[in-house]
């Protein structure tokens, strides 16, 4: 187990004892605390800031949330985090892995925050991100404490548990009261809604040769291979959808050629691949209802599901399930958007959606994030130039009487969505299946559940895909 060389010089200069613990493969702090068995109290999380004054660093543990009123007021300083790539960048740059943040301010030559939390017990074990990705940094409160000697102590953050008992009281959560809460949490230069943004990231260069190919009358599996060969988590996406037995081949998927050939064709191989790389411009927490994990994977099985269901239509409607599919990858981007905008509001966002399994999600939306996610990700896909059938599936996938244009996708993916509650999956808490819609597009709710079973079937290759498609982008 090895240390950065700022981390370990750091740490051997200040003499404190102190010892590594080994935790690959983890891609959260709190999922380190859940497979090592330690409170995620323990665990310090480390938060960059900065102003006009240059940048600062917050430090309190995983489980808690910053309140930047107290924050700043301590500070004197109108602090904002440096978000994403960044953030990355700043540890990066200090010979530290991507997205290990040891909270070491002396070792980089930053004033810190440190909330009084961490600290509460002299003889508790403080465990920390190393910097090299796979090692946790272990040692007594009170040592940490004097490790952070340059750093100011003070209470500025709130446990997650204390946050969701607000959350569970019906009598305090009015909206007032959750607006007032969120504006607590939010930095001030995101306070004002979706008027705080001001305009959308470019469509990822991948994504936008993606699209250029998707235009080709003939494009070729060559065109394909000549895209994914330098990107191993893209090449692995086109193999792992490949060997769903919602395919129906038999024979061994066991490379690029013959999944693209064989099994998925060019427009699915393509499809799958524009949701894949549209997605590395958005940076969202991994934890959650709606984190990233659940969002690719409810992703995942909605896109299966739309495809599954669209081939019991007509062919006089001509509804294509390989479009039908990306309507179903795509239909939840906004939250991608906002997680990556907001990510205070996010976080508040998760942690009610959390505690309040039948709350109306639509209100919460309006109240936390200050715009539904329909609304955020129909303006992305606007602006990417997607097809109007994907706008449309992602405008209108929770109208229930949607008479707009393309419709047909949009009531694909929205009975797709309700057909999720049997995985425990899908943001729509109304589990009922739309019968407008059904009878609109003709499918009968024997063929809902048959298509539901046929997607059932497939639950271990759509896991391992979407496992696949949270991680982040190669380079």
């Amino acid at each position: 187990m090895n240390l950065p060389d700022i981390v370990r010089f750091h740490l051997d200069q200040q003499g404190f004892p102190y010892r590594l613990i080994d935790c690959p493969s983890v891609e959260s702090l709190p999922q380190a605390a859940a497979r090592l068995d330690i409170a995620p109290r323990q665990i310090a999380r480390t938060v960059l800031l900065e102003d006009a004054a240059g940048r600062a660093m917050a430090i309190l543990p995983c489980s808690y949330i910053l309140d930047f009123s107290i924050l700043c007021q301590v500070m004197k300083r109108d602090l904002d985090p440096v978000y994403g790539v960044e953030t990355h960048h700043f540890f990066e740059k200090n010979g530290c892995k991507a997205g290990s943040h040891p909270p070491l301010p002396g070792a980089f030559a930053i004033p810190a925050l440190a909330d009084l939390s961490l600290i509460a017990d002299d003889e508790a074990e403080i465990y920390f991100d190393g910097g090299n990705g796979d090692v946790l940094v272990s040692m007594r409160a009170a040592d940490f404490r004097q490790l952070l000697t340059t750093a100011r102590w003070e209470r500025f953050a709130v446990s997650t548990e204390d946050l969701d008992a607000q959350f569970s009281d019906p009598q305090v959560m009015t909206p007032q009261n959750l607006t007032n809460l969120t504006r607590r949490y939010t930095p001030s230069q995101l306070r004002e809604g979706i008027e705080a943004i001001t305009e959308l990231p470019l469509m990822p260069q991948t994504a936008q040769s993606i699209m250029d190919l998707r235009a080709k009358p003939n494009a070729t599996v060559e065109d394909i291979l000549k895209i994914v060969e330098h990107d191993p988590s893209l090449a692995a996406q086109i193999v792992y959808w490949a060997r769903s037995p919602l395919h129906g081949y038999s024979g061994p998927v066991d490379s690029l050629e013959t999944a693209i050939q064989k099994v998925l064709g060019v427009e699915s191989t393509l499809n799958l691949l524009l949701g894949s790389s549209m997605s590395q411009t958005f940076h969202i927490p991994v934890d959650g209802p709606v984190g990233l994990e659940n969002f690719w994977r409810s992703s995942i099985y909605c896109a299966s599901l739309a495809s599954e269901l669209a081939k019991l239509l007509p062919e006089i409607l001509d509804i294509k399930p390989e479009l039908a599919y990306l309507c179903g990858l795509l239909h939840d981007f906004g939250y991608l958007v906002l997680g990556h905008i907001f990510p205070a509001r996010f976080f508040l966002f998760n942690r009610f959606l959390a505690v309040n399994h039948h709350v109306q999600l639509s209100a919460v939306e309006r109240y936390v994030l200050g715009v539904e996610h329909w609304h955020i990700g129909a303006w992305l896909m606007q602006s990417w130039a997607m097809p109007e059938e994907v706008i449309a599936a992602v405008r209108w996938h929770h109208n229930e009487d949607c008479t707009q244009p393309h419709a047909e996708y949009s009531n694909l993916v929205l009975l797709a969505d309700r057909l999720l509650h049997h995985f425990g999956l899908g943001e729509d808490m109304n589990g009922r299946l739309p019968a407008l819609a059904m009878f609109t597009l003709g499918i009968t709710r024997e063929q809902a559940m048959e298509a539901l079973m046929r997607v059932h079937a497939s639950i271990a290759e759509l896991d391992s895909l979407s496992a696949v498609l949270r991680l982040p982008a190669e380079g």
